[in-house]
């Protein structure tokens, strides 16, 4: 069965292992103990059509996908490779790399513990802004679907024109929250089986040799 290897979801639950773990070294984080502290989740549905609050978001740190963005400076590589075993050359298209915008929002009832959380979000992604295997740890550890990654993470400082236009897309009151921008997620679509590419029968010489 074709596979899609490293998915964003992947990605987005090693981040926020890491970063529940790393907060959880400076305070105990909010929550009942019995479910996470930071979750994945859309920060735009954490109000019910009916006014209450969506338990699931509330008292939790939020990790929200806001945008997608292919890394252009990667597109154009060749689509085929080398077979390791065969030596054979095989059709395959190059993997889509992604720079993913997240909004991180301590959505918590108490506005002051929110800022406190706020602050040492930043200060854990100021401390660690390269996430790899070797310094990262993984949710279920060797159970987890990917054993090798590497991301990191940089600020995004939006103005006013643009928070405003953020929080009215998401519909909701503006919460204290951070965006960062996550370079690079790599996902490939993996067939079962290769095709195999054509050979190379032709070249075409650009250059004038004198």
């Amino acid at each position: 069965m074709p596979t899609v290897r490293d998915t964003i979801s992947d990605t987005l639950n090693i981040l926020r292992h890491n970063l529940e773990q790393g907060l959880n070294t400076l305070q105990p984080l909010p929550g009942n103990g019995d479910t996470d502290a930071v979750v994945i989740g859309n920060i735009a549905q954490v109000e019910n059509t009916d006014g209450g609050f969506l338990p699931a978001l509330s008292n939790r740190i939020v990790v929200t996908l806001i945008k997608t963005e292919e890394e252009y400076a990667l597109k154009n590589q060749p689509n085929h490779r080398r077979n390791p075993v065969s030596g054979n050359l095989e059709y395959a298209n190059p993997p889509v790399f992604l720079n993913l915008y997240l909004l991180i929002t301590p959505n918590l009832s108490d506005y002051g513990i929110a800022l406190t959380f706020l602050s040492r979000i930043i200060s854990f992604f100021q401390h660690q802004r390269v996430f790899t295997e070797t310094n990262s740890l993984l949710p279920g550890g060797a159970a987890f679907p990917i054993q090798t990654f590497n991301f990191n993470l940089s600020m995004v400082s939006p103005g006013f024109e643009q928070l405003n236009h953020l929080w009215g897309i998401l519909g909701g009151k503006m919460l204290p929250s951070v965006l960062y921008k996550l370079q690079l997620q790599e996902i490939a679509y993996i067939p079962d089986e290769m095709l195999p590419a054509s050979p190379i029968t032709t070249i075409t010489l650009t250059e004038q040799l004198f």
